[in-house]
């Protein structure tokens, strides 16, 4: 803070050159594909490399609708699904419900509000370049994300079914509009679990007291010595203890790796399919439904022999020093929604039969259970079921449990 304000004050002493020499310089122009976005005298402004934009031109520009709260100076735009919200001063900016650090905080200048220009086009589905020769920033739209959606009918009610991965990068959105106005047409969001949850002390009491070993034994009387100095090195090279982890059982330590493992290629369980659409839900307040429970996987997790916890162990491990973690080719494999791959991906998992039967098999018949109860009822209501895509297909998926039933179901 202290190096902010002396910088500050050393561009006060030299203001009137700052002056000049900015003046001098070409005016900053935005376009959206070929197209140059006129901002009339409202010119784009850049602050320590990031440029700043006129929020409401940009904002209806890009399709939102503006609202803005003079109490509290927050300008919001919504559009399709989305909810971006700025405050005057703030350095987060909140992306449906989830924050976002930014660079240079939002603000208002002469009366117009000001917001980076980078933040709000990402977040929107485009990709940001910028040309520091023209002083020119071009947006343009990425590819909308393909991803799994069937559809099947009965008595008057409506289940689509989307396969999700539970982790995303920002390049996945958005996803194709078939997608968001499906969810946006349904009475009900069905989610494996309500991991909106997770933050509740309850269950974070429940999520520590299940993950913890009770038997006076420790991490390392389970798994091999080389796991355990592989894993001392990992917890080293993030600045913990080699025995940080030792109290927490294989199965959760294996899960922590992946999250380390996933956040390095930059991807967040955040922003994952199913946390984006309960986002949604939330600030909609549309009824969530759960097929299981957080309280379930934790005891399926819980359930696992120690021979199979220090196989997702010694995965977690090899994925975490390997070039290329297989994330970015499975969010590649979702964004072209290539089924080919999706069911090699399904059927790899039956090399352990204990894997897959607690993950798929004895899983997805309780889920069908459910959805065919949905089609089955009185109400005729439609529901948005979003499931991990590995659920969906292979010889005991949900869509071909659905079709033995009777069910038809259509790839949308």
């Amino acid at each position: 803070m202290k190096k902010f304000a002396a910088l500050f004050l050393s561009l006060a002493l030299l203001f009137s050159f700052v002056t000049n020499v900015q003046a001098d310089e070409k005016p900053i122009s935005v376009w959206l594909e070929d197209q140059q976005v006129q901002l009339g005298e409202q010119q784009p402004i850049m602050e320590h490399g990031t440029t700043l934009v006129p929020a409401k031109q940009i904002l209806e520009k890009l399709g939102f609708e503006v609202t803005w709260d003079q109490d509290n100076k927050v300008i919001t735009g919504k559009k399709e699904g989305l909810v971006l919200l700025f405050q005057i001063g703030n350095l987060g900016a909140v992306v449906n419900q989830s924050e976002q650090g930014l660079l240079v905080a939002p603000k208002l200048i002469k009366g117009t509000v000001y917001i980076p220009l980078r933040t709000v086009s990402e977040a929107s589905g485009y990709e940001v370049s910028w040309n520091k020769e023209q002083r020119a920033v071009t947006i343009e739209a990425r590819e909308p994300s393909r991803g799994f959606l069937w559809k099947t009918e009965n008595a008057g009610n409506t289940v689509y079914l989307l396969g999700s991965i539970h982790i995303a990068n920002k390049a996945m959105y958005p996803l194709r509009p078939e997608i968001q106005k499906a969810y946006e047409a349904s009475n009900f969001l069905v989610v494996e679990a309500d991991i909106t949850k997770m933050d509740d002390e309850a269950v974070q009491k429940q999520v520590l007291d299940i993950s913890v070993y009770k038997d006076n034994t420790t991490l390392k009387d389970h798994i091999s010595a080389e796991a355990y100095k592989k894993l001392g090195g990992i917890l080293k090279e993030n600045g913990l203890e080699t025995h940080a982890l030792d109290t927490f059982k294989a199965w959760n330590v294996s899960s922590a790796l992946d999250y380390l493992t996933s956040a390095k290629s930059g991807f967040d369980a955040g922003i994952g399919i199913d946390a984006h659409f309960l986002q949604q839900a939330i600030a909609s307040q549309l009824p969530i439904l759960e097929l299981e429970s957080i309280e379930y996987q934790l005891n399926m997790f819980n359930n696992f022999s120690d021979k199979l916890q220090e196989e997702m162990l010694n995965s977690s491990i090899e994925q975490y020093y390997a070039e290329s973690s297989g994330i970015d080719a499975l969010s590649e494999m979702w964004a072209t929604g290539n089924e080919e791959q999706l069911l090699e991906l399904t059927q790899s998992t039956m090399t352990n039969d204990e894997f897959y039967k607690a993950l798929l098999s004895d899983r997805n018949v309780p889920m069908v259970d459910k959805i065919t109860g949905y089609l089955n009822g009185s109400e005729k209501k439609t529901y948005f079921v979003v499931v991990g895509a590995a659920h969906m297909i292979g010889q005991d998926g949900i869509v071909p449990l659905l079709e033995k039933k009777g069910f038809k179901v259509e790839r949308q």
